[in-house]
């Protein structure tokens, strides 16, 4: 049985988002972990860019802040897949013992190559005082 062009097409988009949704777990376990190398292999291999409240890293080994005890957690993800390219926006909580050190949110470009998803860029903003209307439910 094949597949209708609209069937595959809903097809693709579904199966992008869960690769999508996948990088994100790395991304935010990797961070967690302290592993700089990890998170760093989920940028596209050339020409990423990443901005933390208005600071770009011309050099992302740079932007790493990643560990020590704090979890990064990204919830309420709202992906659109077109074709090879993808936008996600996102809220990030960032944990540390068990109570919130910083919410605020992330703008995602993405990009499909070498055989998975990969970010190009992330601007992250974090907001001036936490939002406990973001904690999931």
């Amino acid at each position: 049985m094949s597949l209708t062009y609209q069937q595959q097409f809903v097809l693709e988009g579904l199966a992008a988002t869960a690769a999508i949704l996948n990088l994100n777990a790395r991304y935010n376990r990797l961070f967690t972990d302290g592993d700089a190398a990890g998170w760093l292999a989920t940028f596209r291999h050339s020409g990423a860019t990443y901005t933390r409240d208005g600071r770009s890293f011309a050099d992302l080994r740079e932007a790493f802040d990643g560990g020590g005890g704090r979890r990064l957690i990204t919830v309420d993800h709202e992906i659109t897949v077109d074709g090879v390219e993808a936008t996600q926006r996102c809220v990030a909580l960032l944990l540390y013992g068990n109570g919130i050190q910083a919410t605020g949110g992330y703008t995602d470009r993405l990009v499909y190559e070498r055989g998975g998803w990969y970010f190009a860029s992330r601007a992250l903003v974090w907001d001036s005082a936490p939002r406990e209307s973001a904690l999931p439910v």
